[in-house]
């Protein structure tokens, strides 16, 4: 049965969510605590228990409404029944209903991009990404970017982008607060040129430079390496630098019908620091 997540399915949602995404139980607590809202996760109910679920994330393109989704998963036992399909057509129903004019996604596997094509999705935001090693001192200083600052720097720099996804401040502030609890954070970096870098650090060491707001993140990441410790940095960037290769990153369609967004919007697009 198709409906809307209740506050008590929280268990049950947390075990779907383990089921097939893994842990660890931190980061499921501080999600339900911090970001759960029922009324936009949307679950398919067997028995009563939610075994299907997608979250409809609120963004703007163009100042267009929208939806960013996220979380989608099926427990593995009832895979191969159609409940994805199920729920995408109940996703753009809700959608329908309040006015959005698009959703987009940022599939979490490379094989999953064929998947979401089937539901009218088409890769429509590329990023460039490479890898660059530590390199020894590097001149420039790093300093915590408050949220304000952080908020207000990002707004400008969103604006670079006529197609950009944009995440309203509730969003954004979580997504700031997931960065800076689970080993990451954001950071004003003065170097060659000021700018913004949101980064997380992996468990091999890695500084994954998520987003920087320089044209040229290379100087701004030989800072960071240097400042915080770390042997290498992976970056995402939407402008070509040495050594990076092109990526699909996310995809979305216009609703109603499944059309390109490049029908409804101008580019070029943007889209990152997603919740993926």
């Amino acid at each position: 049965m198709l409906d809307f997540a209740r506050r008590e399915d929280r268990r049950a949602l947390e075990a779907l969510w383990l089921a097939c995404f893994g842990g660890p139980q931190e980061y499921l607590d501080f999600y339900y605590e911090k970001r759960f809202v029922p009324g936009e996760t949307l679950v398919w109910r067997e028995n009563g228990r939610p075994v299907s679920m997608m979250t409809l994330m609120n963004v703007t393109l163009a100042g267009s409404p929208g939806a960013y989704v996220y979380a989608v998963a099926t427990l593995p036992e009832f895979r191969g029944r159609g409940l994805m399909r199920r729920l995408d057509g109940f996703a753009q129903e809700v959608c329908r209903r309040r006015g959005l004019s698009f959703t987009a996604l940022v599939p979490a596997e490379r094989p999953l991009f064929a998947m979401y094509e089937k539901l009218g999705y088409r890769a429509g935001f590329f990023l460039w990404e490479g890898e660059i090693p530590a390199s020894g001192p590097a001149g420039g200083s790093v300093s915590p970017c408050g949220f304000a600052e952080f908020s207000r720097l990002r707004a400008a720099y969103l604006a670079r982008f006529p197609g950009a996804v944009v995440h309203p401040p509730r969003e954004l502030r979580y997504i700031y607060d997931e960065l800076t609890a689970f080993s990451g954070g954001v950071y004003r970096v003065c170097g060659r040129e000021t700018c913004y870098a949101a980064c997380s650090v992996l468990e091999d060491r890695t500084l994954w430079v998520r987003e920087c707001s320089a044209e040229d993140p290379l100087p701004a990441a030989r800072v960071l390496l240097c400042r915080l410790g770390l042997p290498k940095a992976r970056i995402r960037s939407p402008f070509p630098f040495a050594g990076a290769r092109r990526i699909p990153y996310g995809m979305g369609r216009l609703l109603p019908g499944n059309r390109p967004l490049s029908e409804g919007f101008s580019g070029p697009f943007y889209m990152s620091l997603m919740l993926d």
